[in-house]
């Protein structure tokens, strides 16, 4: 996708940018796996939360 919009902008890719724009994709990647890491996290401690106020009632 990103070679194809850059190659119709002119703009030529060789060794040294196709390297970069593998770079920013695994960045990418790895942020969004970290940010879903992040939400699971928040889910399990609002789970575990509600746990410990249910028992905490009884």
């Amino acid at each position: 996708m990103k070679h194809k919009f850059l190659k119709d902008l002119g703009i030529d890719i060789d060794d040294s940018t196709n390297d970069l724009l593998k770079q920013f994709d695994l960045n990418g990647f790895m942020d969004q796996i970290s940010d879903n890491r992040l939400k699971e996290e928040e889910e399990k401690v609002k789970e575990l939360k509600e746990k410990i106020e249910k028992k905490d009632k009884e």
